[in-house]
């Protein structure tokens, strides 16, 4: 936030608002930049490639992952880790891996690439806020978790973000039209 004031309004921070931006770690902060620009990007190719099949798309896709992932994983929690991992695997851990790729992975990926075809990029994107709100919804549903006011308080804001997103545009550009075509 300092940041953009800095070059948007042309703000000088104080020597306590840098000392406390640099403080803060960057690595997560760079991190969920990083995320973000790689969902907009995955975005943008996706539309750009009008996939005929969008399940087709999806499995050739998750076929690039596993095995980088496999090697950070060696790399990062080495092969004790990994082991213990697999060796605590149980019907509900199956079950959780079966949901999220079954359900999540291709049916929700599969369902985001249909509708990457049919509108633009910048319509359906937003719609990714939902995901949060839906985590907190099941949570409470089939876990029986209780949502904190802020939860609740911003779900309500994703939600009416989303809402506002969607409210058709007002006739203002119709009426200035009409009005610039009335003779004088």
């Amino acid at each position: 936030m300092i940041a953009i004031a800095v070059v948007v309004l042309a703000e000088r921070p104080r020597r306590e608002q840098v000392a406390g931006a640099a403080s803060a770690p960057i690595l997560p902060f760079v991190l969920v930049v990083g995320a973000a620009a790689a969902w907009g990007v995955s975005n943008t190719l996706t539309r750009m490639a009008q996939p005929p099949d969008a399940l087709a798309l999806l499995v050739w896709a998750s076929l690039v992952a596993p095995l980088p992932l496999l090697e950070l994983s060696f790399a990062f929690e080495g092969p004790a880790e990994i082991g213990a991992a697999l060796g605590a695997i149980d019907v509900a851990a199956v079950a959780s891996l079966l949901f999220v790729a079954l359900v999540s992975g291709l049916f929700g990926f599969a369902a985001w690439i249909a509708l990457l075809k049919r509108h633009t990029a910048a319509a359906v994107t937003p719609f990714a806020l939902l995901v949060p709100v839906f985590g907190i919804a099941s949570a409470a549903l089939l876990l029986g978790e209780r949502p904190s006011a802020l939860e609740l308080g911003g779900a309500v804001l994703i939600c009416a973000g989303l809402a506002a997103m969607l409210k058709p545009p007002r006739r203002r550009a119709a009426a200035a039209t009409v009005a610039a075509a009335a003779p004088a």
